[in-house]
């Protein structure tokens, strides 16, 4: 029976209408439209809801979508997610508002393997008409707080002289300490990421994935990965009466020329389909191949494939973070750049602000927008949403971004510069990059990695 519930993956959709979203300042002012102009049901799934402007257009949305007579759900993870459960969802609830928190938080220092089984996608739809997904989350691109304290860290290390100061770009130098001060002065640009709004069939499919989810939270936010759960059992039936809805549904309404395809990674029969369509995708590349991972450390299958599409003559780009903001899979991520640039691939890092997109572009004619990034995190445990876009126009359009952004707000990795990095800086990276292949092996995916 539990199998028979399992969603199969999502279809090829013909005749969507896709629209390219740069950063909140394109997604939150067209997702708010939707909202308001909402008649039946809003769903939303996000990792972080901050306290801040965005967190609060957002919040009165929900709230006068409610007075309006509107179903809103909102799924919010425990974890990415605590600003938005100590700020917003108790007038959330006061309001109307069906909240479920995504495995809550409650003793930070607990040692439990599933404390990395995050919901870490980034959803709004609104009527089963219009979806935007991507990796944007409902807090403000200039809201750099947290990032502004890992500088501040950063610094006050370097300072006391504890342990090794780092630049801002990854590097050990002498004027190390100078550059971290140097960015805790700036004006950082806004985040960059990327989402898409998208109407037609494939809609239908985010908004039945959304369901699937919303049933598979239940008291206390505690998630079931294995169906045993006396509170799932009572639930069964309602899925089987959505699986019923959702047969029986019209063919939805084609908006425009557009094949697209819903891709989530869960803890079920679709733990690995986001990667598998990035093997796939780089498989098939002639020509060129650009990813812009905000944490980038691919297993070894997607690993092969990069260096595969190499070997084959395939231009193959990295646009990826410049800015320290996780010192853990930042340094691990630099482990990697030796035999990626060896193998001619091209790596940049990103400089203005935050990198946090999460896309791809294969040959302008394949592309990907979502949350999942290709880390152990998303790849092996955290519930992902990307959607995968057959057109060369929207391609073409991701690409010149991507392409702007490496000319003119990136440093490219020279190999020598790589190559004479210091012993100290070496060991860094190296130990990072160990203690992540020690955590992967120890919660049971050493073969994926």
């Amino acid at each position: 029976m539990a199998l028979k519930l399992l969603p199969a993956s999502s279809p090829e959709r013909e005749g969507n209408a896709v629209e390219l979203l740069k950063g909140g300042a394109q997604l939150f002012p067209a997702a708010l439209n939707a909202i308001e102009q909402a008649q039946q049901e809003v769903r939303i799934e996000t990792y972080i809801f901050a306290d801040d402007a965005a967190g609060e257009a957002f919040f009165n949305a929900m709230c006068d979508a409610v007075e309006r007579g509107v179903k809103v759900q909102l799924v919010l993870d425990g974890f990415g997610g605590h600003e938005g459960v100590r700020t917003w969802v108790p007038s959330l609830l006061e309001r109307g508002v069906q909240v479920r928190v995504f495995r809550p938080e409650n003793f930070m220092f607990t040692l439990n393997p599933r404390r990395l089984r995050r919901m870490h996608r980034k959803i709004i739809a609104v009527d089963n008409s219009v979806a935007f997904v991507g990796g944007i989350n409902l807090i403000d691109d200039m809201n750099h707080d947290g990032e502004r304290d890992e500088l501040l860290k950063a610094t006050e290390r370097a300072e006391q002289k504890r342990v090794p100061s780092w630049a801002a770009s990854g590097g050990m130098r002498a004027n190390a300490m100078a550059v971290n001060k140097e960015l805790l002065d700036q004006t950082l640009g806004p985040r960059y990421d990327f989402a898409v709004q998208l109407q037609g069939p494939v809609v239908q499919d985010v908004w039945h994935n959304m369901e699937w989810l919303w049933l598979q939270i239940g008291p206390g936010g505690r998630v079931t990965d294995t169906f045993s759960s006396s509170w799932w059992k009572e639930r069964v039936e309602k899925f089987q009466r959505a699986l019923i809805r959702q047969r029986a549904a019209p063919t939805p309404k084609k908006l425009g020329k557009v094949k697209v395809q819903l891709a989530v990674r869960d803890n079920f029969r679709l733990r690995r389909r986001i990667e598998r369509a990035y093997v796939q995708a780089l498989g098939k590349a002639q020509r060129n191949v650009i990813l812009s991972n905000a944490y980038f450390l691919p297993g070894r299958t997607l690993h092969k494939a990069i260096l595969t599409a190499r070997k084959r003559g395939v231009r193959v780009q990295l646009l990826l973070q410049g800015r320290v903001e996780y010192r853990f899979q930042h340094y691990a991520t630099q482990s990697l750049y030796s035999s990626l640039l060896n193998a001619g691939v091209e790596i940049y890092e990103y400089l203005p602000s935050f990198l946090h997109a999460k896309v791809a572009v294969v040959d302008a004619q394949w592309a990907t927008v979502g949350s999942a990034n290709l880390d152990p995190l998303s790849s092996l445990f955290a519930r992902e949403a990307n959607v995968i876009v057959y057109n060369r126009e929207f391609a073409v359009q991701l690409r010149d971004e991507l392409v702007n952004a490496i000319e003119n707000d990136s440093r490219q990795i020279q190999p020598h510069e790589h190559a004479e990095r210091s012993v100290k800086e070496r060991v860094y990276s190296w130990v990072c990059y160990k203690l992540m292949l020690l955590a992967v092996f120890l919660g049971g995916f050493g073969s994926r990695y």
